[in-house]
């Protein structure tokens, strides 16, 4: 869901650089989480779950275009170690 939103920027560029591989089980255990938070949150506030992934969507986007490389790098990292 969410993971898959956030990865399309990596996508749209060609360099070997921005690609990284994870195991399937974090992405999946990802998304999945991603989308009970969702349905959490959608539960608790009685908003559409497609309002809260727009907004966290967006949100999300926004952290990620002022993220300094090396912090993104940092999180790259963390997920390797996984």
């Amino acid at each position: 869901m969410m993971t898959n939103l956030m990865m399309m920027k990596f996508m749209n560029n060609s360099s070997e650089d921005n690609f990284i591989r994870l195991p399937k089980d974090v992405l999946v255990l990802n998304t999945l989480a991603m989308g009970v938070a969702i349905q959490i949150l959608a539960k608790l506030t009685e908003e559409t779950t497609e309002a809260w992934k727009d907004y966290i969507g967006a949100k999300a986007r926004e952290q990620y275009d002022q993220l300094p490389a090396k912090q993104m790098q940092e999180i790259v990292d963390e997920l390797k170690s996984l």
